[in-house]
């Protein structure tokens, strides 16, 4: 049976030029990070940028850009919630700081409902934090969205690597776009990230340190891009989009 939603969904992102879904192999490699602070850096060089947080069972995003209360304004759906120029869409404001017991068909569900509510407009970039792991809500954007590229990041850990190994053979091996592999969170050595990287023949696309500054400018979008991390971010958005 036809769901209008899924007709619905391609419809909203009809207007976006670029998806990119930020993913990971395992949690705590620091992907709601990235997602959040590549979405400030390339909103603050004058691109239209949306950020969709959909990772419903640990939703985070809020808390990098600062936002403790957010409503959405009505129109056929909703727009999403406006900070500075940046748009955000996230479950939180629907479920504030409880917590969400789906999986399977439940959990596809709300993520579809939730995708086809959100009247994102003409954009330059679609960031998406996903949760980790190849999941439900993976499969699901994979077969809800038009050509998503994605944006894998992990740790120089060896438990990180291998799962985030089979994350990577199973995106190339549904044909879909990898950008590359990001190191997140390095002290001095990446050499198991660029090993990976050259084993799978993916790019590497560059390493970002671990920034103790990070943690107190969490919550302040401005202190957040004077950080190393920002930083170096910025030279991997460079070279890369």
């Amino acid at each position: 049976m036809l769901d209008a939603r899924v007709y619905r969904i391609k419809k909203t992102l009809s207007g976006v030029k670029n998806i990119i879904s930020v993913v990971s192999g395992k949690g705590g490699v620091g992907k709601t990070t990235i997602s959040t602070v590549m979405s400030l850096l390339l909103s603050s060089e004058g691109n239209r940028v949306g950020l969709l947080d959909l990772d419903f069972h640990g939703p985070s995003c809020h808390v990098v850009l600062g936002i403790d209360k957010m409503e959405y304004e009505e129109e056929r759906g909703i727009n999403p919630y406006k900070i500075n120029d940046l748009l955000f869409a996230s479950i939180y404001p629907f479920v504030g700081n409880k917590y969400i017991p789906l999986r399977g068909k439940a959990l596809s569900n709300a993520m579809i409902e939730f995708m086809s509510i959100l009247n994102w407009g003409d954009l330059d970039y679609l960031i998406i934090d996903m949760p980790p792991g190849m999941g439900d809500p993976l499969l699901d954007l994979m077969r809800l969205t038009s050509n998503p590229k994605f944006l894998v990041v992990t740790t120089n850990s060896m438990l990180s690597i291998q799962t985030v190994k089979r994350l990577v053979m199973y995106i190339l091996e549904s044909g879909f776009d990898l950008i590359g592999i990001i190191a997140n969170m390095v002290k001095e050595d990446d050499s198991l990230v660029r090993k990976l990287a050259d084993d799978l023949s993916v790019r590497f696309l560059g390493s970002v340190p671990f920034d103790p500054e990070y943690e107190y400018a969490i919550g302040n979008p401005g202190d957040i891009l004077d950080t190393k991390l920002a930083q170096a971010l910025r030279e991997i958005l460079v070279n890369t989009l």
